[in-house]
């Protein structure tokens, strides 16, 4: 959404575990196992979304009214166009489409009325400076998990290959539209104070564990497309 560089902090250590980056280092580079990796992603995504926004309890308690029925034919077609996308370029049109669809669905549930999604953090109505903040929070969990697992922010998956930090995206990215994005209609619709729309954020991210979903979801996604992959000795001692 926006094109600004997001400034990373140096790690404080590089002891860290290398089991999950060789596992990535071993699909990463193979085209084809990188766009399986994006769908992975983007099935997570998508099964977040369907958990927190339909849960009984949470956004609803909070006014949050959402179409259900629209909601799910909206991430019903998600699933197909991932499934079928053939290269990291669909997989990114599909993505911005879903959102766009989401903001008008989040607008709808929370009687927010006409909204535009500004760029490079122009907005000035509350809900896009809620979606910039919020956004933010997703990004530093999201450099938390990449820096846990000892994962370069480099090896983006959806994002390409020549984004700075396109692992940072890619992994915020799980749980922006899930989390983030209902809270900043409901704040902006209720009138909450910035204070009070990071506290709300905090406390959905940390309830819902954020975090875990975050590293989980890539440990799957190296375990899956890392351990599939062929050792180097193995290929040869067979031939």
């Amino acid at each position: 959404e926006q094109t600004q560089d997001v400034a990373w902090l140096t790690p404080q250590s590089e002891y860290r575990p290398t089991e999950y980056l060789q596992l990535w280092t071993r699909f990463w580079f193979d085209d084809a196992r990188r766009l399986a990796a994006g769908k992975l992603f983007q099935h997570a995504r998508l099964q977040r979304l369907g958990e927190l926004w339909l849960a009984p309890r949470g956004l609803r308690q909070q006014g949050f009214d959402v179409d259900t029925q629209a909601f799910e034919q909206a991430l019903s077609f998600s699933r197909q166009a991932v499934d079928q996308a053939p290269d990291h370029v669909s997989l990114l049109t599909e993505e911005a489409r879903l959102t766009k669809q989401l903001y008008r669905l989040a607008c709808r549930a929370t009687a927010f009325g006409e909204f535009t999604r500004s760029k490079r953090g122009e907005g000035t109505d509350a809900a896009n400076q809620f979606l910039d903040h919020g956004n933010y929070l997703a990004y530093g969990l999201a450099a938390t998990a990449t820096w846990v697992l000892g994962i370069p922010h480099g090896f983006a998956v959806l994002h390409g290959k020549t984004r700075r930090g396109g692992l940072v995206f890619d992994v915020a990215d799980l749980v922006k539209d899930a989390s983030i994005l209902p809270q900043a209609f409901i704040s902006a619709s209720q009138g909450h104070t910035e204070q009070e729309f990071r506290a709300a954020c905090i406390s959905t991210l940390t309830r819902t564990e954020a975090l875990d979903f975050m590293i989980d979801t890539l440990k799957a996604t190296a375990e899956r497309l890392g351990r599939a992959m062929p050792d180097a000795a193995t290929s040869e001692s067979a031939s």
